[in-house]
């Protein structure tokens, strides 16, 4: 990375070699708006929407 305070421990071959499924085996889903990210699963249905445990999880502005 760049930019202003230069990161001193900066790991360049990164920190995750893999990427984890959500609870259901399906694939976290991520959408970036402007400089906001968004995580987030689709639930256990995979659909977007839901109820209950088809309920879409969020993890916004991280």
């Amino acid at each position: 990375p760049s930019g202003f305070p230069e990161p001193k421990n900066w790991n360049p071959d990164g920190y995750i070699k893999a990427l984890p499924s959500d609870p259901w085996g399906s694939p976290y889903m991520y959408e970036r708006n402007g400089s906001e990210v968004s995580v987030f699963s689709l639930g256990a249905d995979g659909a977007e929407g839901g109820e209950g445990v088809a309920a879409d999880i969020h993890l916004d502005n991280i």
